[in-house]
Formats: C-alpha cells, structure tokens, sequence
C-alpha cells in the first residue's frame, strides 16, 4: 500500500517539475559590443600658435642683404577628410586658412629703410599616418599660398617702392593627434612653409624678397 501511494505521487509530481523545467527563464541582457575607433570621415576645426619667419631682402647688384626675422600669432581654420583602412594606414587631405599677424621693419643703409609684412597664409595638404586607436602620428605636404609683402622707404629722397603679391610654394612637417571621444580631438603640429622669391625695383636696382617660415599650432577638430 505504501509502495502504491509513493509511486502514485512521483507520477503526480514528475509533470509539475517538467512544466517547471520549461517555464520562460530570465535573459541576461548581453553585454554591448564596443567597435573599434576609426578616423574615417570629413572633420573641420580651429588652430592657433606662433609663426617664426625668416624674411630677407637683398641687392644682386650691391650685395646689401638685410634679414626682417619675427616671431607673430598664426591662427586660423581646416578642414578635411581621413580614409582609415584595415592595417591601420590612415591618409587625408586637408586645406587650411590662417591669420598672420608678421611684421618687421628694419634700416637698410644709406638713409634707407625696408618692411615685411605677412597677413595671411593658407595651404592644402595630403596627409598620412599610422593609427595607434585614438593616436594618430602623422606626416603632411603640400602646395602653401599667402602674401608676400616688401616695401622699401627712403625719406631724405621721397623714393619708395613695395612689392604686394600672393606667393606660392611649399610646406611640409609632422604633428600628432588624440581622439578623446568619437566626435572630438586634439593635435600639435609643425610646418617648415617656403614662399620662395619676390623682385622690387627701387630707384632703378632690383632688389630681392625671400620669405619662408616655421609654425608650431595647437588645434582642436570635430569629426562628422
């Protein structure tokens, strides 16, 4: 009688248990998946820092060379766009526009004297790097572009003359930049810029005008 009883419990209890078994069970939600940083993408930002010229004007005829080297404020804008492919190569291209705030008078001799100025420059870059995740060194160059201005005074004859032209030339240099978020980032950088040469004639001889600069920036951009 008591092996009857405990059998017809067992059988009584065995479908209770697998109904259990089979009731819907919490989920753990899964723990989310965080892609990897990628510089890929049009960004634009601001830079600022200081501008270092080395300016000179010079006579072929008398051998008379006066440097106008200055220190000034570079600042300005860029934009650009970076390709990040899969063994971590970034390469871009980037324009920029900057305010120079350059300028130098110096006496030339013989009651003469001269002046460089430098209100703006600009470029357009390629770029290329090799990412470290959200470090990115990178090497630039490319075509610089900005004003070239010479002028020559001589207040004991009246004489003067000034040359005023968009000079073209190169540049080049290096930076590093650090994304802190996928948006933002920050970079330091420097550039070798050369101007190349300018002629002026003052009072009948051709002088020269050479201009080439070094710049140092801080700057800060948004990737889209």
């Amino acid at each position: 009688m008591k092996l009857l009883t405990a059998t017809a419990l067992f059988l009584l209890a065995t479908p209770t248990a697998f109904a259990a078994d089979l009731a819907p069970q919490p989920v753990e939600p899964a723990a989310p998946v965080e892609l990897p940083f990628s510089w890929t993408g049009f960004y634009v930002g601001a830079h600022a820092g200081a501008v270092f010229s080395d300016a000179k004007l010079s006579s072929p005829v008398t051998g008379v060379r006066q440097g106008f080297d200055s220190t000034g404020f570079i600042g300005g804008a860029h934009l650009g766009y970076n390709e990040q492919f899969d063994n971590n190569i970034v390469v871009g291209l980037e324009g920029d526009i900057d305010y120079s705030s350059l300028s130098k008078s110096q006496y030339l001799g013989d009651g003469a004297y001269g002046k460089f100025k430098n209100d703006w420059q600009g470029s357009v870059r390629a770029r290329l790097g090799y990412a470290f995740d959200r470090f990115l060194p990178y090497l630039t160059a490319g075509v610089a572009f900005g004003d070239q201005k010479f002028s020559v005074y001589d207040p004991g004859t009246g004489l003067g003359a000034s040359s005023n032209k968009t000079a073209v030339g190169w540049t080049a240099g290096g930076g590093v930049e650090y994304a802190w978020d996928d948006h933002w980032s920050v970079r330091g950088e420097v550039r070798y810029t050369d101007f190349g040469k300018k002629n002026i004639d003052f009072a009948g001889t051709r002088l020269k005008g050479r201009f080439n600069d070094t710049t140092t920036t801080l700057g800060i951009s948004y990737k889209f």
